[in-house]
């Protein structure tokens, strides 16, 4: 009799196991069904752009300066000099987007002082390792300020004429960059470009570029540049460039010109320094304009800034780009200019200026000594 009692307690146990394992499997599967279809939808919202993440890989930035100048032997003004906006795009984690857009002078249009500009407008592909190719409308990487000219970059209300009248700033072309890292030393890039190239006005480089308006690709530019940022604050490179005929045709011969530049600079404990030194060589002028042959210029810089907001500069520049006279050979054309003042930030990336100009110019009365204020910003 006990022994039926204790078989009918055991089954009746086992039963009621049974009934409840059915029942926790019943719940854990409709959890996991629950589970997997937030799992799809998340992976659903990720995959397909909605308003609050179609634009989650592009970015928006900008720079903008004006100025004022108050300046001998030139008119007062002021000046909204550049507005300038920048978009780009991450396609993959290998192809991106970079374009700028520039307004100058405020306002353009026919009979209007200003432009608008495509600046930049180029894709990058980073192929293998730290090495890229670009593609499109690019900043030449000559100099200092060609391809990092943000206010807040550079001290005094304008860019150094040095880098203005002789490279010039700011430069770009339609062309092909392969650019990056040169493996096994630390600091040490590279960069190589096919592009269009200036077209000279009477062998003038400053008013020779193309802007990638219907540019004349008839004879291509080829540049070879090398940077090497290898040591805490220092900043060394050069470039060379080769335009089989910078005249475009223009010329009743071929124009062969070659750019050659070099800089050197060092930032320590607030100090910095800049040297840069840039000539040209052109083939083959005409009678009136074989004195524009050889155009050079260089600049030496030295800043302290003694507390974040505050840093004060001096810069001695020289260049000689033969545009004072057309006719004849000038005997004294060399251009000085002196600049010294003080960058206000009001935060690392606003900035207020005062640049103090002193001049001498071969034109005796045509010097522009006095003193311009300026703001500047980049986000």
């Amino acid at each position: 009799m006990l022994k039926k009692l204790a078989l009918a307690m055991l089954s009746v146990s086992v039963a009621n196991i049974a009934v409840a394992a059915d029942v926790d499997l019943a719940q854990l599967q409709a959890q996991l069904k629950a589970q997997q279809a937030q799992i799809d939808a998340l992976v659903a919202a990720v995959e397909k752009p909605t308003a609050s993440n179609a634009f989650s890989n592009t970015t928006l930035g900008g720079y903008g300066e004006a100025q004022y100048y108050n300046f001998e032997n030139a008119a007062q003004q002021y000046d909204a000099y550049r507005f300038v906006l920048f978009v780009g795009h991450k396609f993959s984690d290998t192809v991106t987007l970079q374009s700028e857009v520039e307004l100058e002078h405020a306002i353009a249009g026919e009979s209007q002082v200003g432009e608008i500009e495509l600046e930049q407008m180029y894709l990058n592909w980073n192929y293998a390792g730290k090495q890229h190719l670009a593609v499109g409308q690019i900043l030449m990487p000559i100099g200092f300020l060609n391809e990092t000219h943000e206010p807040e970059t550079f001290y005094g209300t304008k860019r150094n004429p040095v880098e203005s009248a002789i490279i010039p700033t700011t430069w770009w072309e339609g062309a092909i960059k392969a650019h990056g890292l040169v493996a096994g030393v630390e600091g040490l890039s590279y960069n190589a470009l096919v592009s269009t190239g200036l077209k000279t006005k009477n062998g003038t480089i400053r008013s020779g570029r193309q802007k990638g308006a219907k540019a004349t690709a008839e004879d291509l530019a080829y540049t070879l540049g090398v940077n090497y940022r290898g040591v805490a604050g220092l900043d060394v490179g050069a470039a060379y460039q080769l335009q089989k005929d910078i005249g475009q045709g223009t010329a009743a011969m071929t124009n062969e010109a070659r750019l050659l530049e070099a800089h050197i600079g060092y930032t320590w404990n607030g100090f910095s320094t800049r040297a840069l030194y840039a000539q040209w060589d052109i083939d083959d002028l005409a009678a009136a304009d074989a004195h524009k042959a050889k155009q050079e210029g260089y600049y030496l810089e030295a800043a302290y800034k003694p507390i974040e907001q505050v840093g004060v500069f001096a810069r001695f520049s020289a260049w000689d780009n033969e545009a004072v006279s057309t006719a004849t050979n000038s005997a004294d054309s060399k251009k000085e200019q002196w600049n010294y003042g003080i960058n206000y930030y009001l935060t690392p990336r606003a900035v207020l200026k005062l640049d103090i100009q002193e001049q001498s110019l071969p034109t005796v009365g045509l010097d522009e000594d006095g003193f311009s204020l300026g703001m500047g910003y980049s986000f």
